[in-house]
Formats: C-alpha cells, sequence, structure tokens
C-alpha cells in the first residue's frame, strides 16, 4: 500500500484527542479509515475518491472539472467516461460501471448508483471488513430531465457534499422555476429583445434546454454548450429544437451560455438583451447583484437543506462526513438536531470544535463582551499538550478563524465564517480584526510598515527560546517558512499565554516606532516574548493569514485559495479570482457578497 501524507486527515469516532487534532488535524475513529487531502481517499482500498490531483486509482464521480484529473486508473459509469474523452482526452485505464451492479475492482466489492447532479453522475457504494460506505459526489434528490434518477443503499458511513447545507437554501418547486424562466423569455422577446440563460455548459445548459420544451421558443446555444449537447444525444437524451449559436440569426432565439461568457464580447455585440442566471444560489436576495445580470432563477443541479436532510433519513447512517458549501454547520446541524454522528471531512471539522467555543459564550442577540485588554489568566483544555495556550485567548480564536476560512473553497463559507467571527467582537477590536484579515497590520491608507522580515522574526524566536545560534539553524533548515519554524523551535520551551486583539495592535505599533533590526527583535521583551508564546498554532496560523488569504502580496486583500474550475455550484467562482477588496469590504461589514458563479 502506498505512504499516505502525513496531513492527510482520518475521519470517524470523536474522541478526547480532538482537541489536540486543533495542531495535528488528524482524528482517529474506530470505522473504515476515511481520509480527507483534497480528495476522499480510503487507504485499505488505496482508491481515491474525487481527488483534484491526479492519482494511481480514482472513482470519478462525474466530468465537472472539478471532480477530473488526468489519473493513470480510473471508475467510472458509461456516461461520464464518454464525456471525460471530450473534456479530458489522454491515455487511461477505465472500469466502465454499469449503474446498480456489484462489481469487484481491486479486491473491492462496489457498485456504481445514479446521483442525479449531471448525466452519467455517479455515488460509489463499496463494502469492507463488515463496513458499508456510500459516497455520494454531488447530487440530488429532485428529479431532472437530463439525468438519471438518483437511487441510494443503506450504509454505515455516508459521505455526502453538503453545498446548500444551511436551512436557507430551500429551492422553489422546479416547475414554478421552469415557468419564470419562460415567462422571462417571452416577454424579453416580446419587447424585442434577446434573452440570455447562464448555466453551466454540463448539465446545468442540457437541464435548461429541457426546460424550454413545449414551451414554443428556439434556444439557440453557445459553442461549448452545443458539443456537450451532441454528446448526450448519442446516449438517447431527446430534446426540443434548438440551434447552433449564429450572431447573425439571435433574434427572436433564447441564447443559452455558459457564465463565462457574461459581459463577453459575444454578448455585448447584443445591443439588447435581457441576461439571466441559471442558479441554486438564486434564493440570496442579493444574487442579482452579484452575478451582475437581470435576473436569477434558483434552478440547481445540487440538493437543497431539506433533501440533504431527507437523504440521511433514506441511507440511515451510523455517521455522516460532509464535504463542501456548509460542510461544517450541516455536519452540526445532523448532530445537535437530529442526533447523528456527523462531522465536516476536511481541516474545517477541527475549526469548527475550537470556532464552536466563542459561538457558545454568548446568545443570539447578546452584546459581545467588553474586552478588558488584558491577558486572561485561566488555565488551559484538560489534556492538552504543553504548548497549548488557554483557551480564551482572543488572538487564538483570530488564528483558528484564519485556518478555518483558509481550509473551505466556497466564499459563501468563508464570508459566514468571517461574519460569525466579527459578530463576536467589540467595537475597538472589530477595525484591528478586519485590518489584519486583508493581510496588513495597519489599514490600507495607513503608510506605515513593520519592516519586519525572517532574520528578525527568527531573533525574536531564539530570544524566546533560549536557543543558541546553532541549534536554531539546524531548526530552520528542515522548514520552508517561519510558521513551521517556529512551531518546532517553541515547542516544549515556553509556557502558553493568552494574547489579545489590543495587545497584537499595541505590539505592532510598538514594532513599527522602533529603529533598526536589533530594537525591532527586542522590542519590549514582555510583550515580545507573550507574542512568540502565545502558542504555536497561533503563530504558525498567523504567519499563514496573509499567505493563504491574501495569496502572495500582502496587500493584495481577502482572496480564495480554492483551485480554479468551470464545474458544479460547490465550486463556484474557483474559476476566477476573488475581487479582493469588494470582498474584503463585504466581510467587514458582515454582508454575503459573493462575487462567484454558479
Amino acid at each position: 500500500m502506498k505512504t499516505v501524507p502525513a496531513r492527510l486527515v482520518n475521519a470517524g469516532r470523536f474522541d478526547e484527542t480532538i482537541f489536540r487534532s486543533l495542531t495535528h488535524p488528524r482524528i482517529n475513529f474506530r470505522v473504515m479509515d476515511v481520509r480527507y487531502d483534497r480528495g476522499v481517499y480510503l487507504p485499505e482500498n488505496d482508491l481515491w475518491l474525487d481527488p483534484w490531483d491526479a492519482k494511481p486509482f480514482a472513482f470519478v464521480s462525474h466530468a465537472h472539472s472539478d471532480h477530473i484529473a488526468p489519473h493513470d486508473e480510473i471508475i467510472v459509469s458509461e456516461g461520464t467516461a464518454r464525456l471525460m474523452q471530450a473534456r479530458l482526452p489522454g491515455k487511461r485505464k477505465e472500469h466502465i460501471l454499469p449503474f446498480g451492479e456489484q462489481r469487484r475492482v481491486h479486491d473491492v466489492d462496489l457498485m456504481l448508483l445514479p446521483a442525479g447532479h449531471i448525466f452519467g453522475s455517479a455515488q460509489i457504494f463499496l463494502r469492507a471488513k463488515n463496513e458499508s460506505l456510500l459516497y455520494t459526489g454531488d447530487f440530488k434528490l429532485r428529479r431532472g430531465k437530463s439525468a438519471e434518477a438518483t437511487k441510494w443503499m443503506c450504509a454505515d458511513t455516508l459521505i455526502m457534499e453538503t453545498t446548500f447545507g444551511r436551512p436557507h437554501y430551500r429551492f422553489p418547486p422546479t416547475d414554478q422555476v421552469v415557468d419564470q424562466i419562460v415567462a422571462f423569455c417571452r416577454e424579453t422577446i416580446g419587447d424585442d429583445g434577446v434573452p440570455v440563460l447562464l448555466g453551466y455548459s454540463l448539465g446545468k445548459a442540457q437541464e435548461i434546454l429541457c426546460a424550454l420544451e413545449g414551451a414554443g421558443l428556439m434556444p439557440m446555444l453557445h459553442g461549448t454548450v452545443f458539443q456537450m449537447t451532441r454528446i448526450y444525444e448519442q446516449f438517447g437524451q431527446s430534446f426540443c429544437k434548438y440551434l447552433r449559436y449564429d450572431p447573425n440569426e439571435v433574434a427572436g432565439k433564447v441564447l443559452i451560455c455558459p457564465p463565462s461568457a457574461n459581459r463577453s464580447r459575444m454578448l455585448e455585440k447584443i445591443a439588447r438583451k435581457r441576461v439571466a442566471m441559471i442558479s441554486g444560489w438564486g434564493v440570496d436576495p442579493n444574487a442579482i447583484y452579484r452575478y451582475q445580470v437581470d435576473a436569477v432563477f434558483p434552478l440547481s443541479d445540487h440538493a437543497d437543506y431539506d433533501d440533504l436532510i431527507r437523504y440521511v433519513d433514506l441511507v440511515r447512517p451510523k455517521r455522516v462526513l460532509t464535504l463542501h458549501g456548509f460542510a461544517a454547520e450541516f455536519a452540526r446541524d445532523l448532530r445537535e438536531k437530529i442526533g447523528v454522528e456527523a462531522w465536516a471531512l476536511s481541516e474545517e471539522n477541527q475549526m469548527e470544535l475550537s470556532l464552536g467555543t466563542f459561538r457558545s459564550t454568548r446568545r443570539q442577540g447578546e452584546a459581545p463582551p467588553e474586552p478588558n485588554g488584558h491577558a486572561s489568566n485561566t488555565g488551559g483544555l484538560a489534556g492538552a499538550s504543553p504548548y497549548q495556550s488557554p483557551s480564551d485567548s482572543e488572538f487564538r480564536v483570530f488564528a483558528e478563524i484564519g485556518e478555518a476560512v483558509a481550509a473551505t473553497p466556497a466564499k459563501l463559507e468563508k464570508v459566514r465564517l468571517l461574519a460569525d467571527y466579527l459578530r463576536t467582537l467589540h467595537s475597538n477590536q472589530l477595525p484591528i480584526a478586519t485590518t489584519y484579515l486583508t493581510g496588513n497590520p495597519f489599514a490600507q491608507s495607513d503608510l506605515r510598515t513593520v519592516q519586519v522580515g525572517g532574520s528578525i522574526i527568527y531573533r525574536a524566536i531564539m530570544s524566546a527560546t533560549k536557543l543558541s545560534e546553532a541549534e536554531f539553524r539546524g531548526i530552520a533548515q528542515s522548514h520552508g517558512d517561519a510558521g513551521q519554524t517556529a512551531l518546532e523551535a517553541l515547542d516544549g520551551r515556553t509556557l502558553p499565554e493568552s494574547f489579545t486583539i489590543l495587545q497584537s495592535k499595541e505590539f505592532f505599533e510598538q514594532l513599527q516606532k522602533a529603529r533598526g533590526p536589533i530594537a525591532k527583535a527586542v522590542v519590549d521583551p514582555v510583550r515580545t516574548r507573550r507574542s512568540i508564546r502565545c502558542q504555536d498554532f497561533e503563530w504558525r496560523s498567523a504567519n499563514r493569514i496573509a499567505r493563504r488569504l491574501g495569496r502572495g502580496s500582502n496587500r493584495q486583500g481577502v482572496r480564495s485559495s480554492a483551485r480554479p474550475c468551470e464545474g458544479s455550484e460547490h465550486a463556484s467562482g474557483r474559476h476566477r479570482r476573488d475581487r479582493s477588496a469588494c470582498f474584503a469590504k463585504s466581510i467587514a461589514s458582515c454582508r454575503v457578497v459573493d462575487l462567484s458563479t454558479d
């Protein structure tokens, strides 16, 4: 069996080691071994499920670009295999399985079940050592017209996507949404305009095309939509009559384009048009402004909140592991409202446990506590490692927020995590924390800089730990950044102390005023030791915030670090970068302004 990277997250039954997993993200469960590292990994079978990166052996649930990679060997449905040939040509060994038939591949007993997401989308059901597991990939329960109907089996472990895992996301009846889309098209044509419907070229566009059947409208397809639609027809899918895009014949037609076509030269040439986004995110009240379109219709190829709950009830698992979107929040709902053992299968699983500390300390509607600006003397968590900080450290919470935001690819979830955190802050803490989240110690209008490089940080660490230069250099040479170096250097050599947001601001101001590297390294010895001792997790996390949220220059603001794609809704926005300034501003005002697409 191949060696698995140490950073893989092991998922299963929660026990007392969970708090230590905040710095060592690995949770041990006494059930089927399930791990996560940019994809789900089953080490006992050496099988990856929808990994982002190329692997020797993987299951590919469907052909959206955020789920495919140039793997050596894959398990797929027939429809997905054909679509992958068009979207990711190349040589690979394919195990093409029909739905509903049990097969044995590399000593693994498994079966594919339709997922209802798009044509060919599959779930995988497998057994190992008297345990069963069902992985959904992207799925929906509502019957679509261009994808196979969803089927399921009871399983001990359910790994499910939770793109719309908040109660807010309850979709209206499909027929009602379709009627609204048809009315939008007819009204636009009646006003001598061209209706443009935006939906992904694979899956959503074909569902839109099916919805227009019998409406007396003539669809005209963007080139990529046309290509995918032809493949559907090869497998027997029928559609209403349609045309391929012709710039000279758009009058009176309904254009169906991928979201990337919005504001493109192709559409800019159409003088009179109305553009609508077709997306489950359309239930958000600000969706029109987010997508910069004339209308948004909530037709989704994912399960909404009610169907996610219903699916858990249908599968009747002993435990649920959640992925994508509002994974941590949905898992928490399953635990607290339904009593099902559930955890988010990613780094945010660790963060949700920690974030619950500050969420549970204040009831909804209560004002945040008045900060006293001083470190608390409260003791640490029972059973914690020697270098853990007291649980009430304000800067620890800030660092955990940074880790949680970096761990999730969904920008709506990033905004929610930050909004929940910012609501807990007092008025004099809020401007400090929001400034830090842009990757800067001072406001962007403030020209001051701390002028602290690696050499100063290393001198400060040596001062706090009493390490010799030779000892410290031996540690530093084995790591690639200051955070990891600090982690090893501080471990067991310093005692934890709480560190407040206000203290961090004072410290940065003192650091800025100090002149010269020696002065900066020794400024306010008590405060310096406290800032470095504030726990290796805080130091490591804070060091990453500008790198993982700011991505590059620390003046670029908050950015998504997720993988680019043009696929399904849970990956919304991975195919283009965040507009940093606007995103940071929306976070500061606790408003959800997702700048991504469907």
